[in-house]
C-alpha cells in the first residue's frame, strides 16, 4: 500500500561512510554484505533503485554522505578498460570523481556459465562474499 518511490533504503546502519546502491535482483546479496560487514564493525548502507527518474539531489546526497559507493546491479556493465554502462555508469557519470567507485555486474555475459542465473553472477564476483570483502577494503 506504500506509494512507489524512486529508491528506497534497505539498509542504514550508523556511520556509514560506505553505501551500496543495487539495482534488482541481486539487490539482497547487498542487504547479506551489510548485514556481513556490520558483523565485523565495519558499516555500509544499501540504497536500492527501484527506477527512474531519480530524485534531483539523490546522487548529490550520495557524494556528499559516502566516501565510496558500490554498484550493484543484474545487467550488463562492460568492463573498465572498455568503458562502464547500464547503472554503473549512470552512477559514474554523476559520482565519477566525487567518491570513490567500484562496480560489480555483468562483464561480458558470452563467457559466463549460463546453466542458472546464481552461476553467472558467481562468475562475475557477485557475492555476498565479494561485497563484504569490498565493504570492508573501501572502509580501511
Amino acid at each position: 500500500a506504500d506509494p512507489w518511490t524512486p529508491t528506497t533504503v534497505y539498509r542504514l546502519q550508523p556511520g556509514a561512510k560506505v553505501a551500496i546502491l543495487t539495482v534488482g535482483a541481486p539487490s539482497y546479496l547487498a542487504g547479506q554484505a551489510s548485514d556481513a560487514a556490520a558483523a565485523q564493525g565495519v558499516a555500509c548502507d544499501v540504497h536500492v533503485v527501484n527506477g527512474f527518474p531519480l530524485a534531483a539531489d539523490f546522487m548529490d546526497a550520495v557524494a556528499s554522505r559516502y566516501r565510496a559507493v558500490i554498484t550493484l546491479e543484474d545487467g550488463l556493465i562492460g568492463h573498465p578498460s572498455a568503458g562502464v554502462r547500464g547503472f554503473a555508469a549512470f552512477a559514474a557519470g554523476h559520482l565519477g570523481g566525487r567518491t570513490a567507485l567500484e562496480h560489480y555486474g555483468l562483464g561480458n555475459p558470452q563467457v559466463a556459465p549460463s546453466e542458472h542465473y546464481i552461476d553467472v553472477w558467481k562468475h562475475f564476483g557477485m557475492t555476498a562474499e565479494a561485497l563484504t570483502a569490498a565493504i570492508v577494503r573501501l572502509n580501511a
